[in-house]
């Protein structure tokens, strides 16, 4: 216990780096782009602060193999924006100028999304004689979802020498609720079909790496 702590209290004399940018490249292939910003606690060092702005734009990703017939898939895009908090506390350390490895951490998250696409189902049209009838065609569709929820994680950051990238990879449990509002008839939402869906709601396993450099 004493090497421990010897060994703990001298990563937190050399941890003079305190502000980490990280990259989170696996939710590119949901149309996803996250930006990790890391910020040690002064009072204490091998604690830290943690938030995740989340952007989402372009085609809709199918990691999930989502397969809907009555929705033209090569046209979906999906626009949306989110944000994670989380505390995270280091549980080991290693000889790094910056904070660095097993760590435990924990918080909330928000995510936004409208996913717009084309759908194939009867459309009410005004007919020849001006009264309205129905017709089956193709025609626009949107969804909005909100998602919220919290995850608890565990990890390990490791420096990789020289210079300041560090390598972050992490796996963890997490839960969240998931409200989605559709101007199609269909009631249920036809993103929930695996845990990379936009809709998707329940327990999840969130697991990965992250690419970083420490700033100051």
């Amino acid at each position: 216990m004493l090497a421990v702590s010897v060994r703990a209290q001298g990563q937190e004399a050399t941890a003079n780096r305190t502000l980490l940018v990280k990259l989170v490249p696996q939710y590119v292939v949901v149309s996803g782009y996250w930006l990790e910003v890391e910020k040690s606690w002064k009072q204490h060092p091998r604690q830290s602060f943690i938030f995740t702005p989340q952007l989402y734009a372009g085609h809709v990703g199918q990691p999930d193999a989502r397969t809907v017939p009555s929705i033209t898939d090569s046209k979906e895009t999906v626009r949306g924006a989110g944000a994670q908090l989380q505390h995270r506390l280091y549980l080991s350390a290693t000889q790094a100028t910056y904070p660095a490895g097993l760590y435990v951490s924990y918080g909330p998250n928000f995510q936004h999304f409208t996913v717009s696409g084309r759908e194939i189902g009867w459309i009410e049209v005004q007919g020849p004689t001006g009264l309205p009838q129905y017709e089956y065609s193709e025609g626009p569709r949107s969804e909005t979802i909100n998602r919220y929820g919290a995850t608890a994680q565990i990890g390990y950051q490791a420096p990789l020498h020289p210079g300041r990238v560090f390598l972050d990879l992490y796996a963890g449990i997490g839960y969240r609720e998931s409200i989605s509002r559709s101007d199609s008839k269909k009631i249920e939402s036809q993103y929930r079909t695996g845990s990379s869906d936009y809709g998707h709601e329940g327990l999840y396993f969130p697991a990965g790496f992250k690419i970083g450099v420490a700033l100051r």
